[in-house]
């Protein structure tokens, strides 16, 4: 009976601390591929380009260039996302000469300038509530 209570207050446990984020995502110029998200909890993983995980979703059932995704197991703390329309899903940016030629978002930042961002331009809280966030795709 003891092991039954242990294994119940460590799953509620585990359920309390994850949270409900939905991702709304707009300016997708097509089907073709997936959307990737990198998830960052600082301004050093960023830097480094190395997120704490990454979730993919198909564009295949996309019907308009908006997309709202939701993931049900996010931990409460700080985050900020990095989009990328991987329309080639080779999971990595594709570049042209210099610019990139696939789609790049931040969450709740859009990138109107060339210069990379910094972590605090797109980090959000994430709190035992419900979040929304909103990622305006951009292509060069």
């Amino acid at each position: 009976m003891k092991t039954f209570f242990l294994v119940f207050f460590m799953a509620l446990s585990n359920f309390c601390d994850s949270q409900t984020l939905h991702i709304h995502v707009t300016g997708i110029r097509n089907t073709t591929g997936n959307i990737r998200f990198a998830f960052y909890t600082n301004a050093k993983s960023f830097d480094d380009e190395k997120p704490l995980f990454v979730r993919t979703v198909s564009k295949t059932t996309l019907s308009k260039s908006a997309y709202i995704v939701s993931f049900n197991d996010i931990k409460v703390g700080v985050y900020g996302i990095a989009l990328l329309d991987d329309e080639n899903k080779n999971e990595k940016m594709d570049y042209g000469l210099v610019l990139p030629k696939e789609g790049f978002g931040f969450s709740d930042f859009y990138l109107s300038g060339l210069k990379r961002p910094k972590f605090e331009d797109f980090d959000f809280v994430l709190k035992q509530e419900q979040k929304t966030v909103e990622m305006k795709l951009r292509y060069l």
